[in-house]
């Protein structure tokens, strides 16, 4: 009856506005029915998806949820045209975050009816906490009930969006970028939950082809590179397009070969979908001799370097899958310098890796050259997709058809400058290729893509909220979770983005404890502590006392203990077998004076900043939850806290010598 009368009535969002704005006063409910309303919007959206697959069926499962997604959006454009500006395009943003949420959840009947429940609930809860009416309560009893319940249901998001601060309103437009940056996590099925402290695994997958039928394929396949007569100094390539038919029937036998669906189902496990990327298919032969001269595009291979761009992409991931088909007679190695893993792929090794995520470079070991064909270093690069199957159908999609179109381009380029013959194209060569890929894959190695995207997404939220403590309280202790984490979970961990990852969290974190700290006694920042305050402290309003001593004297022994341990062994180097050390190798100072030196000199340091009055009426939290949070990880190393036996149940005879204690 509410749909049909939603037909015949005229219904407004300026009818009802006014009339719900009126039992939606405190700023609390309204931000508490913005957060609800986006849930069970969120869940709706599941239930609407789950309705189009049943009808339309398996067969037609992708068409279903696309149409289920446009649904979303073309409700954002139907309200749009009815509110103001600024509350459509916040109407808008949150669609987009709903119709992508909804599809990636992917909630059964179950889940998604009780979030559409508990939002309703919850928002009554709202009202009674704030002690406001609820707008229903006084519109249930009157004629045509239903009918405003509806148009109710309908305006909801504007109503609630229009009742919002322009800060809430702010924060809801965000929630798109919010959902991406925690996509960039969220890629594999070892990192579903899209944590960033959470461990990072190993995302390389290794493997070997074995099989007469493979073996005789690869075979054909490098038959048909010698019979065109590739180049000694420079590498060749031909798409697979340019294959007869029966060496294309060979190479298509190897893109559909088990042993290479099987590797990608150990890291894709069930729930995503993984297809071949046919467009970007070639047949690659190195360069077997130096050709000397200046440089071209064939060095940006010996130059660590990150294939493609888009490594912002949400939830989907391009492989490429480097398969050998000889013995790889000059000695090139395959180099990843997040993973600390290294390959010389010799016949039949298979070597994926994230097209757009992996850094990595080339070395040549330079051995002696046999003679004839077998000089030649010939591989297959195959490429395959992966997204979770509820967003294949945009994302995975998507991504395949951008990937394929850079990879033409890129190679055109690439093609261009491999013999410069100009000026110009050496030029475009050293800096358009050659520079261009150090500039992108030094952010990749120092900061990576996904920090960049989380470190962005909050510091948008805290200038929309007009809050620095979002971002502040958002950056100061994910170091401290990765190292909890990755100390219990150490199976298959990449060590180099390990490493990466933790020093950048703790030097942004330690940035701006120490700016906190210092600037407003070093007069770059205002003081800003209550008249009250300076009077008693003699009009000392910010001022260096004894913390300061304390703060470089626990720094110091933080990096005496660094030093002792070396970046690997700080970082869990023995504990993940990167460091071949056992637990008694380091004896000099500061651990030959005290147990512990850099987790109790941290510590000291921050209780020290914590002694400033000004840290302390500002951000009273701030040193506690940073101490706490190195005792809970000091105690873990204590008693070896982890997914396996512990050090000293492994090494009875060293109980008398704990290993050393790192940050």
């Amino acid at each position: 009856r509410g749909l049909a009368v939603m037909a015949t009535t005229t219904i407004s969002f300026s009818r009802v506005a006014p009339k719900f704005a009126e039992y939606h006063q405190s700023a609390g409910n309204v931000s508490a029915h913005v957060a609800t309303t986006v849930l069970g919007f969120v869940g709706f959206g599941c239930l609407v998806t789950r309705c189009c697959v049943a009808v339309c069926g398996r067969a037609r499962e992708e068409s279903a949820r696309a149409v289920s997604a446009a649904a979303w959006l073309a409700y954002a454009v139907a309200v749009g045209a009815e509110v103001p500006g600024s509350v459509g395009v916040s109407c808008g943003c949150v669609c987009l975050f709903v119709a992508l949420a909804s599809a990636r959840a992917d909630w059964g009947w179950a889940t998604s009816a009780f979030a559409v429940a508990a939002a309703y609930c919850l928002q009554d809860v709202a009202h009674w906490y704030y002690g406001e009416e609820t707008y229903q309560a006084h519109s249930w009893g009157e004629s045509g009930a239903l009918d405003l319940f509806v148009e109710h249901c309908y305006y909801l998001l504007p109503l609630t969006l229009s009742c919002a601060s322009r800060e809430t309103r702010a924060v809801a437009s965000l929630l798109p970028m919010a959902l991406a940056a925690w996509a960039n996590y969220a890629i594999d099925s070892d990192s579903r939950w899209g944590l960033p402290f959470m461990s990072t695994k190993r995302r390389l997958l290794v493997g070997k082809l074995q099989t007469k039928t493979e073996r005789e394929d690869m075979a054909a396949c490098r038959a048909w590179c010698i019979a065109r007569g590739p180049s000694e100094t420079t590498t060749s390539h031909w798409w697979v397009g340019d294959l007869d038919e029966a060496t294309h029937a060979a190479f298509e036998r190897l893109v559909q070969s088990e042993t290479i669906r099987a590797l990608f189902r150990s890291k894709f496990r069930e729930g995503y979908v993984v297809e071949p990327v046919r467009g970007m298919n070639e047949l690659y032969v190195s360069a077997s001799l130096d050709g000397g001269g200046p440089k071209t595009s064939d060095d940006v291979f010996f130059t660590q370097h990150v294939d493609g761009p888009f490594c912002f992409f949400p939830f989907a991931s391009v492989y490429r899958c480097i398969l050998a088909l000889d013995d790889n007679a000059p000695g090139f190695e395959t180099r990843f310098p997040n993973a600390r893993f290294g390959l010389e792929a010799r016949s039949g090794d298979v070597l994926a890796f994230d097209f757009h995520r992996e850094s990595h470079y080339i070395t040549k070991h330079n051995r002696p050259l046999p003679d004839g064909d077998a000089k030649f270093r010939i591989v297959l690069k195959l490429h395959y997709v992966a997204a979770p199957a509820p967003v294949f159908w945009c994302c995975g999609r998507l991504l395949r058809r951008l990937s394929v179109g850079y990879n033409v381009l890129f190679r055109s380029l690439f093609l261009a400058t491999i013999a410069p013959t100009s000026r110009l194209s050496a030029l475009t060569a050293d800096l358009g290729v050659l520079g261009g890929t150090v500039l992108y894959n030094a952010i990749e190695k120092y900061v990576g893509y996904a920090n960049l995207t989380y470190y962005a997404t909050v510091a948008a939220l805290a200038l929309a909220a007009r809050d620095y403590a979002v971002f502040l309280y958002a950056t100061q202790f994910l170091h401290y979770f990765r190292y909890i984490y990755t100390y219990y979970d150490r199976r298959d961990v990449a060590y180099g983005q390990f490493q990466r990852d933790a020093l950048l969290y703790k030097t942004v974190a330690i940035t701006q404890l120490l700016w906190i700290y210092a600037a407003p006694s070093l007069r770059l920042a205002p003081c800003a502590l209550p008249d009250d305050d300076a009077h008693r402290l003699g009009g000392r309003r910010c001022a260096f006392g004894l913390d300061l001593p304390l703060v470089l004297a626990g720094y110091a022994v933080s990096l005496a203990a660094t030093n002792a341990l070396g970046i690997d062994g700080t970082y869990f180097g023995i504990e993940l077998n990167v460091v071949k050390a056992d637990y008694k190798f380091v004896t000099k100072f500061p651990y030959n004076v005290f147990p512990h030196p850099m987790i109790l000199g941290q510590c000291l340091a921050i209780s020290a900043i914590h002694l400033a009055r000004h840290v302390r009426h500002h951000y009273p939290l701030l040193a506690p939850i940073h101490i706490a949070l190195y005792l809970v990880h000091m105690l873990q190393e204590i008693f070896d806290f982890h997914d396996g036996v512990p050090w000293y149940r492994r090494h009875p005879a060293a109980n008398a010598h704990p290993p050393p204690k790192r940050d």
